[in-house]
């Protein structure tokens, strides 16, 4: 049951759980005084008291923090409540997973045990320090993914959802949370005390399967993806004005491949899908023949590992947005083009269709260009913007 507290052992001077981060020195490593003397210019001094929060699950964080002196309990909160104890930082080690990259919502809280002293590095200084630092990044970055995977496999924390396993609902749902890299857990109304209750209490019908419990306690009703993506705060507040390079439709492995390639050269981008990062290879169980992988990789590693690096460029990704029809419908009249999806979410001098969801071409709907998006990204990009044909 998710209310069972895990037994826990004492790792190099931390509490986690047992077998949630089997490997523990590259999820958790140390960083030495040296280390945080390079990192400190793109941080600040942070001071909290014993009892203080420093980030909350279901908000958004403020970036990534290592800690100098004190220590911190990092704990695991599902929407009925039950909080699972994590790991127990002290001087020396940093609090942070990948949604820190791009400021999304915070998976844990974390509380000071004693008075505590940090060094704050805000998502967009994190990721120059990725860049800049590239061997501490390497490190920085690899603990991060770690992380996720095991607060995901964890199947402890996050929303709940309640309902039959064979529910078409159940299995939407766990699909897109599973595909977006979301941790969550299945209660059956039939065994569990917990799902027991709810259900007296909202006496759901048939096509009301699954109730999804988030994080607040909030109760939703077989919602779609975009509700419950926005309840959970993967959505994040679009800038209806801000001004963007390039957009691109579609975040399967070629439009992935285009953000990486255009942000990584210093433009601004932002990726509007549908439902997930991945696109259809993102669901596949194995690739064999995607170049780089000799022995093969799972579609939805692949896809994490591209939405993870475009993040570290500082790429926009935004999922699930509206649908696909009214994404592609996004008006473009005039220069900056303005992408009204669901609701206004920025402006683009230039914008990219991504269309193979193995690493095919990305195309420029206002001339026709074709751009290889394994290939050629950025330079074609730039060639090709609104910025550079006055």
């Amino acid at each position: 049951m998710a209310g069972d507290t895990p037994a826990a052992d004492n790792l190099n001077g931390g509490v986690v759980r047992n077998g949630a981060f089997p490997r523990h020195d590259q999820t958790f490593p140390a960083l030495s005084a040296g280390e945080i003397a390079r990192m400190r210019r793109f941080g600040e001094t942070k001071t909290y008291k014993q009892g203080d929060r420093l980030f909350e699950a279901g908000k958004p964080g403020p970036g990534m923090f290592v800690v100098l002196s004190g220590h911190v309990a990092i704990t695991q909160r599902d929407g009925l409540g039950h909080v699972t104890p994590v790991i127990e930082q002290g001087p020396g080690q940093f609090l942070a997973e990948i949604s820190q990259l791009s400021g999304r919502v915070a998976l844990v809280d974390g509380h000071a045990e004693d008075d505590v002293e940090t060094l704050l590095i805000a998502p967009e200084r994190l990721r120059a320090l990725l860049v800049a630092e590239a061997d501490l990044g390497e490190r920085i970055m690899r603990a991060l993914i770690l992380r996720r995977v095991g607060l995901i496999q964890g199947g402890v924390g996050g929303p709940v959802l309640i309902g039959p396993s064979n529910s078409s609902g159940v299995i939407r749902l766990q699909s897109f949370l599973t595909r977006n890299g979301f941790p969550h857990h299945l209660l059956d109304p039939e065994r569990d005390h917990d799902a027991a209750d709810l259900i007296a209490r909202y006496l759901p019908s048939v096509s009301d399967w699954p109730l999804v419990v988030t994080l607040d306690g909030s109760v939703l009703r077989n919602p779609g993806e975009s509700e419950i993506a926005r309840a959970l705060g993967m959505i994040g507040a679009a800038a209806a004005d801000k001004l963007y390079d390039a957009a691109i439709v579609g975040c399967g492995p070629a439009g992935l491949a285009t953000a990486v390639y255009a942000a990584s050269e210093g433009l601004s981008v932002v990726v509007l899908d549908a439902r997930a990062f991945g696109g259809q290879a993102g669901a596949s169980a194995r690739i064999e023949n995607y170049l780089g992988f000799p022995t093969g990789i799972s579609g939805q590693a692949l896809a994490g590992r591209a939405f993870t690096q475009a993040q570290k460029f500082g790429a926009d990704i935004m999922y699930p947005w509206a649908s696909r029809r009214s994404i592609a419908r996004a008006r473009m009249a005039n220069l900056p083009w303005r992408l009204t999806a669901a609701t206004p979410c920025g402006r683009a001098l230039s914008w990219w269709r991504a269309e193979h969801a193995t690493g095919g071409p990305a195309s420029k709907t206002s001339a026709g260009l074709k751009a290889a998006a394994c290939g050629t990204g950025p330079r074609r990009l730039r060639r090709g913007s609104a910025r550079n044909r006055k």
